[in-house]
């Protein structure tokens, strides 16, 4: 008798497809702005966001990320830029910004600072321009320049010293900008001025005054053109100096901002409508030993901050008792003793705190002495406003002009701007 039941024998196996591994390029984009937020600093987001094209694209086209980052990252300090103080005796000797770096632990930013020009070598090698330059403004990661040749057209110099032979050559534009003067005319250095919607626009503005009247003069990288603007009378008395207007760089959110010499009045410029504007300083400011800079209390913030001694103070725009908008102090300090905690000096060797530039939420301050006209070098050193941390620079002579240099946000990590931005190779 047949066995009608079939061996018994074990289920076919089953084949199991092979598992695809994921890997970093199958994040999505905001997982990956997630994680570019825990990157240590500026420098190494770049070097991220660099690597290939889908990475550039999410950094760049996301303004809320950039907002974000650059609150818990704020832009590393690089240097100071110092302009070499005038020759007087030899008009001809070369001279030159010279850059002091800041030593950092990051990696990252000591290579930026190995691969860049600080010396700016391209403005040095120029064959056909008068060797003698100053720069006028330091912004978003450009300086600008002025050419010290007092017999041509005095060129003006852009440049990133993080870009190698990146610099742009235009003219200074003053052969009409001082139509129709009364007095002496002077003119003030220029102000850079940064489109924050387009990064590779940019202006320069500079300011022209005669014994009591204003103008503005304005260069722009749309058609490599000056504008002129008409003079303006700023409602004060005629002054006495010729220069009664100070040197100034000092910017906020598209305001400029100049100091009357005398320390009494500040002059502002709004430049989305290129009005102008004059206000009395207060009082405790119109004191040729307070030192004070207008200036980033956070982003687009104004605020002045001052420091009298070792006395410092901020102001902040707000409404007075009497419903009017002025400049009123909201905070003061004697640093003093975190001075002596931070530096380890005998304070008897220092009377004064100096106001090189407030910036991004960071106030910059030399701790100086004149002592029978030589001056001691002094101590540079950075001020949170948000925490109220010191940080030790180095010590230097404070005998020129000084500039800070930011890294700043690359304009290739901003819209679609830059060689890594899609569509460039259609």
């Amino acid at each position: 008798m047949e066995d009608n039941n079939p061996p018994t024998q074990s289920p076919p196996r089953k084949h199991r497809k092979a598992s695809i591994p994921t890997t970093i390029y199958s994040l999505s984009e905001d997982l990956i702005l997630t994680i570019f937020l825990y990157l240590p600093s500026l420098a190494t987001l770049i070097r991220a966001a660099l690597t290939c094209r889908e990475w550039r694209h999410a950094v760049a086209s996301s303004p809320s990320f950039r907002r974000l980052f650059c609150e818990l990252h704020p832009a590393p300090l690089l240097g100071l830029f110092f302009n070499a103080p005038t020759v007087v005796e030899n008009p001809d000797f070369p001279a030159f910004p010279n850059f002091v770096p800041v030593r950092h632990r990051d990696r990252d930013l000591a290579a930026v600072l190995r691969g860049s020009d600080f010396f700016l070598t391209s403005i040095q090698e120029h064959p056909d321009k008068f060797h003698c330059w100053g720069i006028t403004d330091c912004r978003r990661g450009y300086i600008l320049l002025h050419n010290g040749d007092m017999e041509a057209s005095r060129p003006m110099a852009l440049l990133n010293p993080l870009v190698r032979r990146g610099e742009r050559f235009f003219d200074d534009g003053h052969e009409n900008a001082y139509e129709g003067y009364v007095g002496c005319p002077m003119e003030r250095d220029t102000c850079l001025l940064f489109s924050d919607d387009n990064p590779m626009v940019y202006k320069v503005v500079r300011l022209i005054y005669d014994a009591s009247r204003v103008r503005a003069t304005v260069y722009s990288s749309h058609n490599n053109k000056w504008s002129i603007g008409p003079w303006v009378d700023v409602s004060m008395q005629p002054q006495s100096s010729r220069m009664w207007i100070l040197n100034s760089n000092m910017q906020v959110n598209g305001f400029l901002y100049w100091v009357s010499r005398n320390f009494k009045y500040l002059v502002t410029l709004d430049t989305a409508t290129m009005k102008f504007s004059v206000e009395e300083l207060p009082e405790f400011l119109k004191n040729q030993h307070c030192s004070f800079k207008v200036g980033e209390m956070s982003r687009d913030t104004p605020c002045i901050f001052y420091a009298t001694g070792f006395k410092v103070g901020i102001l902040l725009r707000k409404i007075d008792n009497d419903g009017v908008e002025r400049w009123l102090r909201v905070w003061r300090k004697c640093l003093k003793t975190q001075l002596f905690e931070v530096f380890r000096v005998v304070l008897l060797n220092y009377n004064e705190l100096q106001v090189v530039a407030v910036e991004g939420g960071f106030v910059y301050l030399a701790l100086s002495k004149k002592f029978h006209e030589v001056q001691i070098p002094s101590w540079f050193f950075t001020l949170c406003l948000k925490t109220g941390k010191m940080e030790k620079l180095f010590q230097r002579s404070y005998d020129s002009v000084v500039y800070p240099y930011v890294l700043a946000w690359p304009p290739s990590l901003v819209g679609n701007f830059g060689r890594f931005a899609r569509g460039d190779d259609a």
